[in-house]
């Protein structure tokens, strides 16, 4: 049983700091808006089980680098007790083509897209079981997904590094 949190890329914070504070789901829209975070993308929903913040800057970079454009990254960190106490299974799928592959290996899916069993986990999330992190777009003064490239651009794989570069130029030496 792990103790790190499974951290899944959604649009924005906002909605589930909300929900968050409050503890609940506080309407159905919000409801809805949490599932398609959550569901969002092909196949099983995919979470990332970084072992350490550097694995998590370099997961960011590599969602974004497979986006196409810079942009904040926020994640939402959700404890494996989320899933457990709803029977969700949580799978091990390596991501071979993955922007940063030292990383690919750390990708994992949820074995389900079941309404009604994502809506009970995110409720337990939302109960205190897990975190936020975000890695802003672009501000000098603190870290951004432009000194997040600058400092990983050596493991980003050639067909994504000319996009890195680009980002991180400011930052290159």
């Amino acid at each position: 049983m792990s103790e790190l949190p499974y951290y899944r890329s959604v649009k924005s914070l906002a909605i589930w700091k909300a929900g968050k504070q409050q503890k609940a789901i506080l309407s159905s829209e919000h409801a809805e808006r949490y599932l398609r975070d959550i569901k969002e993308g092909k196949g099983f929903p995919s979470l990332w089980l970084p072992s350490s913040p550097e694995d998590l800057e370099k997961i960011s970079l590599g969602i974004l680098l497979r986006k196409g454009h810079l942009d904040t990254v926020n994640l939402v960190g959700l404890n494996e007790s989320c899933f457990r106490n709803v029977g969700i299974e949580v799978s091990k799928v390596e991501v071979f083509n993955f922007p940063i592959p030292t990383v690919g290996h750390l990708h994992y899916e949820l074995c389900t897209t079941d309404d009604n069993k994502l809506t009970a986990a995110i409720e337990i999330f939302l109960k205190c079981n897990g975190n936020f992190a975000d890695f802003i777009k672009s501000d000098p003064n603190k870290i951004n997904m432009r000194k997040i490239a600058a400092k990983y651009i050596d493991e980003v794989s050639e067909s994504y590094k000319q996009k890195a570069q680009e980002w991180a130029k400011q930052y290159l030496q």
